[in-house]
Order: structure tokens, then sequence, then C-alpha cells
């Protein structure tokens, strides 16, 4: 890495990392600055979508990769969903939560997730 041509760096605004994930879903230009920074750097990351916590994107040569999380008798397992941008972000959220629906040990199914907190004493 040449030193003095990084005095001008500042750094890839909104780019998804582990400080900021959590709080922090996919959209088109997160993605984007997320996969610039990759390659900038020359590192691969994993990252997790803050609306959909299923959904997993994998950053690695030069792509991004979208997957479904799930665990099934205590194993994690990935799913891959699709590439972005052939793939949009609202279509692997949709995917990646039937696919967390249908296998997940800890799942609570849409219907009866509201319910669970209704009847909360305070």
């Amino acid at each position: 890495m040449i030193f003095e041509s990084d005095q001008y760096y500042d750094g890839f605004p909104h780019a998804i990392s582990s400080e900021n994930e959590e709080k922090t879903s996919f959209n088109d230009y997160a993605l984007c600055n997320t996969l610039a920074e990759c390659l900038y750097h020359d590192i691969s990351r994993e990252i997790f979508d803050g609306s959909e916590p299923a959904l997993r994107a994998v950053i690695a040569n030069g792509q991004i990769k979208f997957l479904a999380r799930y665990t099934l008798q205590g194993a994690c397992y990935y799913e891959p969903l699709g590439t972005f941008p052939r793939m949009p972000v609202n279509v692997a959220r949709e995917r990646a939560r039937e696919i967390y629906n249908r296998y997940d040990d800890n799942r609570v199914p849409d219907e009866e997730y509201g319910a669970a907190y209704e009847n909360i004493p305070f």
C-alpha cells in the first residue's frame, strides 16, 4: 500500500461494517459502498441486514452474495439466495424470511409473533 495516496482517504460513507451493522438495513447505496470499501482494502466481509436478521450478505471477490442463515438441530446453515444487483434487496429479505420460517429451530411464526407480546403484564 502506498501511504501517500491515503492522505485524502476519508472512508466510504454508509459502508456497513461490524461497528454499525445491527442498526443498518441493506440498501443499494450501502451495499455498493461496502463493496467499494472491500475492494479498496482487498478484504472480504460478512454482514447482516438490520431489518431482517436472517439475511446475510457476503462480500468477496468483487461480488455481493445474499444468504439466508438458520439454525437446525443446533447447527448453523447458510442457504444461497442470489447475487446483488441481480436480486433486489426486498426480494432477498422475503426469501430469507421464508427459509427462516421453514427451517429455523428458534422461529416464531409471523402470525404468533405479535400475540406473544400482548400478554405482558407491564
